[in-house]
């Protein structure tokens, strides 16, 4: 029974927080995160705390589960598929001039762990000031939409004016389900985007193609369920004419040239978060050919300069001989490292190698402390693991 603590902790890596994470729980099987402004970084508006932006997340996620069945058996989906990341990060975006991002689909911006699939939406210092009821249709834009497109597998293989067709009617959903008043001026400009912009080439060929079904947007609320099943049927004969393979492969080329530039910024950085980035990007093949000795070889630059997720990653790849040879011993040297640094998993995976004496000499005292300290910051498996040894 005891062992198969660890087989939980080194293989699924549940509950991991990054160290610059200031706020990280789950809430109704999403994770919420938050991070504060790192020191020395100024912008021109007020900046929410770590706290309150990722309180402003889980408003806006409540507020749109409740409220929009369509978009919350979707996050079901992804919830049965993976994870789901909601990150409130002020940094985002970096800087911009001329629009306000408020939230993004960024499934490779949280720092994901090999093997994961992570669906990931992160809220920018503008979207953390908006009222939780105004954020919750772009959740559902950027979470239901992009998310559900990932979850399909269609992400890199649909043009981006399609994909952004598809999110805007699942926003739009959430605006009838809300109850928007739909005669405002942002309403008015919403609908004309989503019908003359985004998804213009799915009516032009809706009409020709599929008449009857002209009919669901020829009124106030359009009939978004419908609509979606024809815009399937769009997305097969684009694939099948060849229209999106076309477009998607000279946006390839844009999209590769980019990562090559990220990598490269990555890799001349001085910064260990940065390094450790560049070491998860390697290791689940991000825009780029999985490469899983290259990315021990930057875990380790970030976990020898302190970055606790980093050294967490290393210990879990000395156990399962990722990328290294496998080491037990090596995997509990690193786990307690970054237990120490107060990373939750590895104060788990740590305890139980304890336990088990696996890598390290068997201490059942001294695992049992540091599943209760994984408990205190919020590991549920180490709760569990901590009621099945008769301890909670």
């Amino acid at each position: 029974m005891i062992r198969a603590l660890l087989a939980v902790a080194i293989l699924c890596g549940a509950q991991t927080v990054v160290a610059d994470d200031k706020v990280s729980y789950d809430h109704n099987g999403i994770r919420i995160i938050g991070r504060d402004l790192p020191a020395g970084v100024y912008f021109d508006i007020d900046i929410v705390s770590a706290e309150k932006g990722a309180a402003a997340a889980e408003a806006a996620l409540d507020i749109l589960m409740e409220n929009s069945s369509y978009n919350r058996d979707a996050i079901e989906k992804l919830k049965s598929a993976g994870r789901v990341v909601v990150l409130y990060d002020p940094e985002f975006p970096k800087r911009e001039l001329n629009k306000v991002t408020i939230a993004a689909y960024l499934p490779d911006y949280y720092n994901p762990e090999a093997g994961n699939r992570d669906f990931v939406v992160v809220v920018g210092r503008f979207g953390a000031k908006w009222t939780p009821r105004d954020l919750a249709p772009v959740m559902a834009h950027e979470l239901t939409g992009h998310g559900m497109q990932d979850y399909r597998g269609r992400i890199e293989h649909v043009r981006v004016v399609d994909l952004e067709c598809e999110a805007y009617l699942y926003q739009e959903k959430a605006y009838q389900d809300l109850g928007f008043e739909k005669d405002t001026r942002e309403m008015i400009s919403f609908r004309q985007q989503l019908e003359r912009h985004w998804c213009a080439d799915f009516r032009t060929w809706q009409r020709a193609n599929k008449p009857n079904g002209v009919k669901y947007w020829e009124r106030l609320n359009p009939d978004v369920p419908n609509i979606l099943k024809d815009y399937l049927v769009y997305l097969d004969a684009l694939r099948t004419s060849g229209v999106s393979t076309r477009a998607v492969a000279a946006a390839r080329q844009e999209i590769d040239a980019a990562s090559n530039q990220r990598l490269q910024r990555l890799k001349n950085s001085d910064k260990p978060a940065d390094h450790f980035r560049l070491a998860m990007t390697l290791s689940r093949g991000i825009g780029v050919p999985k490469d899983q000795v290259e990315a021990v070889k930057w875990l380790r630059k970030a976990a020898e300069a302190g970055h606790a997720e980093a050294q967490f990653q290393l210990s879990r790849a000395y156990w399962k001989g990722e990328g290294v040879d496998a080491d037990p011993e090596k995997a509990a040297t690193w786990a307690k490292v970054a237990a120490e640094q107060g990373n939750p998993g590895a104060s788990y995976t740590y305890g139980a190698m304890l336990i088990n004496g696996q890598g390290v000499e068997r201490n059942k005292e001294d695992g049992m402390a540091w599943l209760q300290k994984a408990d205190k910051l919020g590991v549920e498996a180490a709760k569990e693991a901590l009621k099945k040894l008769g301890a909670n």
